[in-house]
């Protein structure tokens, strides 16, 4: 049996629902391996094109968007928010940039740090506007002043969404399709109404851990502009192919921006780039950036040097943020070491 099968296979005998590895290499070849289940109730077992909430990975595809208005002259890093967004009560807006926001430098709080949305199910049941969800975060005070340190914020792609709105005169969803799911041909990626919580049938549906076992919450609130997309993982391996491989996405001098981490000291707890994460595992550098929430956990990342990419997906959570299970903070998750393995199997 293939190691990472008998990874996933121990992954679900401790506890998970389902999971999945999809490994894609340089050449096209493509691999998939799961265990489990995408329904728990039906049994249906997750396919390659299964459907399912990719979280903060979002966050990768509004940079995107970000950036290529960044290329046109439309907007620039330095604007401040207070000439973006004259008509929001932002905090430090005269100070506070483009690119704090996408560097997660704005000193913003979290709006799903909030007391009326953190750790609670029930409440991410109910769809929250882009506009209430920038409201919640903006009402409290900022943390910081703008700049001065890294700190990860949901807030911020939010706020960039409206950025976005306000500069093309268009939803965030009409600019993903122009300018990345049309061209790209992603044709199972999809950002969502905000009003909408539903997913197309078939997917994979997230569950939630509870004293009684676990309970599908699917049809939950994932944010908008910092986590609301739907997509597979064949189509997260096209965007970010044509993004840090074919590099067809941004001009070279938008991607060496985006690929920018700024140094602290002590190192952040995150190498973030414009949108983008880079982690470091044992056989090197990986891009990409992390989703979840309520029900999924998701690991995109891409390792340039062999032009590998692959997904670790599972569709189990104990809590968002908050644990719902006093007796495990998390549920069985897949380990860097593990990880490593597979973008380095075949390293020699």
């Amino acid at each position: 049996m293939h190691p990472i099968q008998i990874e996933l296979n121990q992954l679900v005998g401790a506890g998970l629902p389902g999971a999945f590895v999809y490994v894609e290499d340089a050449d096209g070849r493509a691999q998939f391996y799961t265990a489990g289940y995408a329904d728990l109730m039906s049994q249906r077992r997750m396919t390659p094109d299964s459907l399912y909430r990719i979280g903060s990975t979002t966050k990768v595809f509004t940079a995107v968007v970000a950036l290529q208005l960044v290329d046109e002259g439309r907007v620039a890093l330095s604007d401040a928010l207070a000439d973006c967004l004259p008509d929001l009560p932002i905090p430090k807006a005269d100070s506070l940039t483009i690119e704090h926001l996408m560097r997660m430098r704005s000193g913003l709080f979290d709006f799903e740090d909030d007391p009326s949305l953190l750790g609670n199910l029930e409440a991410h049941r109910t769809p929250v506007s882009l506009r209430h969800a920038i409201h919640l975060g903006t009402k409290h005070p900022a943390i910081f002043p703008p700049g001065s340190k890294y700190s990860y914020c949901n807030t911020n792609f939010c706020i960039l969404e409206l950025v976005v709105e306000r500069i093309t005169g268009h939803p965030l969803a009409e600019e993903f399709d122009r300018r990345i799911l049309r061209p790209l041909q992603l044709r199972h990626t999809f950002y969502p109404p905000e009003e909408d919580l539903s997913l197309p049938e078939p997917y994979i549906r997230g569950y939630e851990r509870g004293p009684d076992g676990w309970r599908e919450c699917s049809n939950v609130f994932f944010g908008r502009g910092d986590g609301a997309m739907l997509s597979t993982a064949p189509d997260l391996a096209r965007f970010f192919r044509a993004l840090l491989v074919e590099r067809t996405l941004l001009p070279e001098r938008q991607l060496h921006q985006m690929m920018y981490v700024v140094p602290d000291d002590p190192p952040a707890p995150e190498a973030y780039g414009l949108g983008i994460m880079a982690q470091s595992l044992a056989c090197g550098l990986v891009w990409g950036h992390s989703g979840g929430g309520f029900g999924y956990g998701n690991l995109p990342y891409l390792r340039l040097e062999t032009g590998r990419f692959a997904v670790f997906m599972r569709n189990g959570s104990h809590g968002y943020r908050i644990s719902s299970d006093p007796a495990r903070s998390q549920p069985p998750r897949f380990s860097e070491e593990f990880r490593a393995e597979v973008y380095c199997q075949d390293d020699g």
